[in-house]
């Protein structure tokens, strides 16, 4: 190697050695001792090297608005004794209770126990609204909240301090009702989003009814509140704006009431909570005409108080509207005017109703007779569409509401998969907006799986839909993408180092750990290649397709070169997520190369042992247990796993699918990880859209998925599906192949499928799955052969009619 080459690194040496010693002067100055200097140094290395790109920037902005309030509330809710607090606080607080965590050491207190929430939008839109498992509703992400209280006299009930509160969806679409029952009373709050005026607002209806046998003085309160899902949130300057009746919140329309109040409080941290002095007459409160409160703690509250006389069977309503993002004023007065609000909010609900139940309808549908996977299809592919945001796709409605190309490599074939391509086309068509000169599709710095990810998802809506014309426009952006894998490769490391020849560290995916070479990356550059030349030779560019083979091919026996060597060193056959590391929790990464790219057999020794050995490991209540950054049960990693023994045909697929459904919220939504204790979310968004695209992947896997040039059906029937009298019927379902439906009947000794297939490229054969043995089979009047035994039978793909006999 020439001194020209050695320049930068010798450069790069000098300049690390200086700042090292810079930084040792420096706290040596500061009497930091030896023991804290050789804890920060290890914690830099394990860290790991910066690569060629750093951290990613594009996260600043959440981290800012995340850590900033994980910092603020531990700091605040000692000083807020007596306050009305989040669901999820108060828990963390109580000590008598399962999820209490005391501040500790630590001096940040996130929300780490009841990460839960729904979202509630419109499809197509980019903003979402979310509401907690008690029904406090947050109009838009790290913005402050509003909350319904029931009050009687000097009694106060609100749903965060209850120990029973309900919360459904209306007709399994993001349509959110919490209910509860205190003081006497019973309270309902319908939460949705809906356009007024063609503008999306948040809607709320508050309800009360009086079921008791007596009149009850009582009323309804509207609160504002300094905090949302994840932390306390600071409120400076609260305002009630008597002419818009209209809460502003640091000069944002927080909510606006259509009905004037009987009364409105105001609030700061000298003179505690609103909900302080409603359940104290005595307690000194701000004048009533106080209009604005400046506070410089940012713990400023309001109320608006509704009271009357509620006769037995009665009911009282109270409805309020919220922007869905903040620097907004929406002419509400005009949109929802006083005196027919509630009406205008129930004929809304009505619309969004009929809204959602048209779209849903539409593409693939599935009947199962059982709820939990009926659900499961349903309702996340509901959520698939609220997450669909018109040119992009994002993983949550709140912590993560912002496009990654790695979870829209799960969530855009979802949407095809659903039958809604024309959304995947819109989101895919920004692709090449988001590449660089290089051909880095970047949607976050250092994160070297995106090129194969983003190469992968444009090619696979091409063998979805067969759209030429698509491919040929973004053609170009895939091959400098492809160019950009192959000149990222590290091919000036020794021959003999694992790293060799794959892609440089980076943060793919923080869930594996900090910067590190992973081989999930590699895996996905190899699909991304593999896909490329798959659309290069569809275009007729045999020259560019050999080229992608190559550095695909070459990619693959520098993998393998790297796996052996990983075998050497640990004494067996496995393959963790790094060269330098042993099979951890997240290894689970690894399982890419089955699901979705099928780079690998599911049967190969090397997967086989590596997923027996995170089963082993890893697995808590059947569900994998992530401790790597994103610490707790991880659905989608979980799914990942239920997918691989899917391929396998093994039931242990369908016992790590159930065991999740159970851990589901009341509105079917799922955080990012559970926490094993609490059961509610510990990390990252608490609706999480990477978690809904996979639990409505593997419930379309299941009724239909292909593989290699076979389409397989049933691929793991339930036996329950298939009592006599019941079955499994599937309609309007894209695949590769074409529109595939069909319809399974059970009888007392026989399966009768009808098949209704639209195909554009005809699958080699169509492989029936079956609970129970096969004992013969009937195509369209003619027998076909079975295997002795088997739970399958492969028919031809002309097929209309099969009547398969079975052996219960």
């Amino acid at each position: 190697m020439g001194l020209e080459s050695e320049l930068p690194a010798l450069a790069r040496r000098l300049r690390d050695e200086l700042a090292r010693r810079a930084t040792d002067r420096a706290m040596r100055r500061l009497g930091i001792g030896d023991d804290a200097r050789g804890n920060l140094s290890s914690a830099i290395k394990l860290y790991g090297p910066a690569g060629e790109g750093g951290f990613p920037t594009e996260l600043i902005p959440l981290g800012a608005s995340m850590w900033s309030g994980f910092i603020l509330t531990p700091f605040a809710e000692q000083q807020m004794e007596g306050w009305v607090l989040p669901f999820w606080l108060r828990r963390q607080t109580q000590p008598s209770s399962e999820s209490f965590i005391p501040h500790g050491h630590v001096w940040v207190y996130p929300n780490s126990t009841h990460r839960n929430w729904t979202g509630v939008g419109l499809c197509g839109y980019r903003n979402e609204g979310m509401v907690d498992p008690r029904g406090l509703v947050t109009p838009w992400a790290w913005g402050p909240s509003v909350d319904v209280w029931v009050v009687s006299g000097d009694r106060l009930a609100c749903p965060s301090e209850l120990d029973s509160v309900e919360q459904r969806l209306i007709d399994d679409v993001p349509l959110v009702e919490t209910g509860f029952e205190a003081l006497g009373l019973r309270c309902s709050l319908t939460t949705f989003v809906a356009q007024l005026d063609e503008m999306p607002v948040l809607l709320s209806m508050a309800e009360l009814e009086n079921p008791g046998e007596r009149a009850s003085e009582c009323g309804l309160v509207v609160s504002a509140r300094p905090y949302h899902n994840e932390s306390i949130r600071a409120v400076n300057r609260m305002a009630w704006r008597p002419g818009d009746r209209c809460f502003e919140a640091d000069g944002d329309i927080l909510v606006y009431l259509p009905e004037q109040p009987d009364e409105v409080m105001l609030s700061d941290y000298l003179h505690g909570d609103v909900a302080l002095q409603l359940r104290d007459p005595r307690r000194e409160r701000l004048a009533s005409e106080t209009l604005t409160v400046e506070e410089p703690y940012g713990l400023a509250t309001g109320a608006a108080i509704y009271r009357g006389e509620l006769q037995p069977g009665a009911v009282m309503t109270v409805v309020f509207a919220c922007p869905l993002s903040h620097g907004i004023r929406p002419s509400f007065a005009k949109m929802l005017p006083a005196g027919r609000s509630a009406e205008v909010v129930t004929d809304r609900l009505d619309v969004q109703r009929q809204y959602w139940s048209e779209l849903t309808g539409e593409g693939m549908r599935v009947s199962v007779p059982e709820d939990r996977y009926q659900k499961a299809f349903d309702v996340n592919k509901a959520f698939m569409l609220l997450l669909y945001d018109g040119q992009s796709i994002t993983p949550g409605v709140s912590t993560y509401h912002m496009m990654w190309f790695r979870d829209a490599a799960y969530m855009v074939p979802a949407l095809e998969r659903m039958g809604h391509t024309q959304k995947a086309r819109s989101i895919l068509a920004t692709y090449g907006d988001r590449q660089t000169p290089e051909g880095f599709f970047r949607s976050h710095n250092a994160e070297w799986d995106s090129n194969g990810q983003a190469i992968w998802t444009l090619v696979n809506h091409f063998r979805m839909t067969g759209d030429t014309d698509f491919l040929k426009d973004c053609y170009p952006a895939i091959a400098k993408g492809a160019r950009w894998i192959d000149s990222m490769r590290q091919t000036d490391l020794e021959p003999d180092d694992p790293r060799r020849g794959l892609m440089p560290p980076g943060i793919s995916a923080e869930h594996f750990g900090m910067n590190d070479c992973y081989y999930w990356d590699d895996l996905w550059s190899v699909a991304g290649l593999k896909a490329a030349a798959i659309a290069a030779t569809e275009l007729g560019l045999a020259s560019d397709a050999a080229y992608m083979e190559r550095v695909a091919g070459d990619i693959w026996r520098d993998l393998e070169s790297s796996w052996e060597a990983v075998s050497r060193r640990l004494g067996r056959e496995v393959m963790p997520i790094s060269p330098s590391r042993d099979v951890d929790a997240a290894s689970v990464g690894c399982l890419a190369a089955v699901y979705p790219l099928r780079l690998i057999a599911p049967d190969h020794a090397l997967m086989a042992n590596t997923v027996e050995a995170l089963v082993e490991r890893c697995f808590y209540r059947d569900t994998h247990y992530h401790r790597v950054m994103h610490c707790g049960i991880n659905p989608y990693l979980s799914l990942h796993v239920a997918q691989y023994y899917l391929a396998l045909r093994n039931r242990y697929a369908l016992t790590i699918f159930e065991s999740l459904m159970s851990m589901a919220t009341s509105t079917f939504t799922f955080p990012e990880a559970i926490n094993p204790l609490t059961g509610g979310g510990s990390y990252g968004d608490g609706h999480d859209g990477w978690a809904a695209g996979d639990i409505f992947n593997f419930a379309r896997n299941l009724m239909v998925m292909e593989e290699g040039d076979r389409l397989a059906v049933l691929a793991l029937p339930k036996r329950e599906w298939f009592e006599p009298g019941r079955g499994v019927e599937v309609e309007g379902a894209p695949t590769y192949f074409g529109e595939v439906a069909y319809r399974a009947r059970a009888g007392e000794d026989r399966v009768e499928l009808e098949l209704d297939c639209s195909f554009r490229k005809a699958p080699a054969s169509v492989e029936v799955g079956l609970p129970y043995p096969v004992l013969s089979c009937e195509v369209d009047g003619k027998g076909v052969a079975v295997s002795e035994g088997a739970l399958a039978v492969s028919i031809p793909p002309s097929a209309r009619r099969a009547t398969i006999r079975i052996s219960r």
